[in-house]
């Protein structure tokens, strides 16, 4: 089940993100609650004015199953997101979030995880939403059924920041 992370390299300026708990794309497990929340944050990010002219083809629907139109469109926000700067690995997976060392950074590639980026675009764009995902009826209902459990489950998360 996805849940509520900390940076572990700065918890003031980062705080609180969104995590999965085990990867999603081809070849992983791909948990419900994990493929839901990436395809909502895909979902949301591609509707940005400066992203909407990048949106992958097919229409993406948050319905927990890690598909072809999933797949590609977690390999087209990694290519946008390297394109527009962000040092990120283009490997069609968004993996947890998480090694020995710290939350931002993958052990071994050394890039930027997918869903760190994913959560930091949204809450930099979208920080109405962002802040108010479990309360927002614009998160399907089944996944904000879920962000209640994740808040539950650490009730001093701060997404307000």
């Amino acid at each position: 089940m996805a849940f509520i992370d900390e940076d572990s390299e700065d918890p003031i300026k980062y705080a609180d993100f969104y995590n999965v708990s085990y990867a999603v794309g081809m070849g992983c497990r791909n948990w419900t609650e994990d493929v839901m929340l990436v395809q909502f944050f895909l979902q949301r990010i591609y509707t940005d004015a400066e992203w909407k002219q990048h949106k992958p083809q097919g229409t993406m629907k948050v319905d927990g199953l890690c598909g072809a139109i999933t797949r590609h469109w977690i390999a087209k926000f990694q290519a946008d997101a390297r394109n527009e700067g962000s040092d990120i690995r283009v490997d069609g997976i968004v993996d947890k979030a998480g090694n020995p060392d710290n939350n931002r950074r993958g052990s071994i590639s050394r890039t930027l995880y997918s869903i760190r980026a994913m959560n930091n675009f949204l809450r930099q764009s979208q920080k109405p939403l962002y802040s108010t995902l479990p309360f927002n009826q614009e998160v399907p209902p089944l996944l904000r059924l879920a962000f209640l459990q994740m808040h539950a489950e650490k009730p001093d998360a701060d997404f307000n920041y």
